[in-house]
Formats: structure tokens, sequence, C-alpha cells
């Protein structure tokens, strides 16, 4: 009876066989950890069937651009893009201040205007 450990072991043994294509040496392999072929016998298909089905693929450009937008952001937002993802909330407190300050810079140009105009009147 062996031990979760060298089960284990055993395990990893062989599957880092298979993952280097030197599966031949299998048999070498069980018999240096001292355990029947018939106990492991099932756990060898599994992992040698893994190994033929799971096969390493490269993801596209795309996806990996749309995954690090996803996870890290785009820093090429602009300011309106920026303020789309904001609580409602915080977009009704943004236009609110731009109109607030739009309004301001309106109302000083008003008074400049009306300032120049009596200092005119005046020097007339």
């Amino acid at each position: 009876m062996t031990t979760d450990h060298h089960m284990q072991n055993l395990l990893a043994a062989v599957t880092e066989a298979l993952m280097a294509d030197d599966g031949d040496d299998l048999d070498t392999i069980v018999s240096q950890y001292a355990v029947p072929r018939t106990e492991v016998e099932g756990f060898i298909s599994i992992i040698q069937r893994l190994h033929h089905t799971l096969v390493g693929a490269a993801p596209s450009r795309r996806f990996v651009g749309r995954l690090k937008r996803d996870l890290i952001g785009n820093h090429r937002q602009g300011v309106v893009a920026r303020i789309r993802y904001l609580p409602p909330r915080v977009q009704i407190a943004a236009g609110a201040a731009l109109v607030a300050g739009f309004m301001l810079l309106t109302w000083r140009r008003m008074m400049d205007d009306t300032r120049r105009e009596k200092q005119e009147m005046v020097t007339l």
C-alpha cells in the first residue's frame, strides 16, 4: 500500500515525463516508485488522455488586447469616456459643475463688458 505523498510524486513524475515527450519510460518510472502498475494504470491512462487532449494554444491579439483593457483599463480614454462609466449621481454633479463654471465665466465677461461700456461713457 502506498502513501498519498508517494502516489503524488509518482503521478507528478509520469506527468513530467509525458510533457517532455518521454512517454516510453513510464514503466521505468513506475518501477522506481515500487508501485504495482495495476494500481496506477487508471491514473496513467487519464494523464495520457489529458496530455493528448489539452493542446496549448496562443490567444489572438484581439483577445489579449481586450483582456488587458478589462484588467488594467485603457489609459487613452478621453474625459467623456471616463465620465460615462461613473455612477449617475457623479455624472449629474459633474454636469452641474460644468454648467455652473460656464455660467460663471459668462457672467464675468458680461460684467467686464458692462464696466468697459461705463468707462467709455464716462470718458466721452
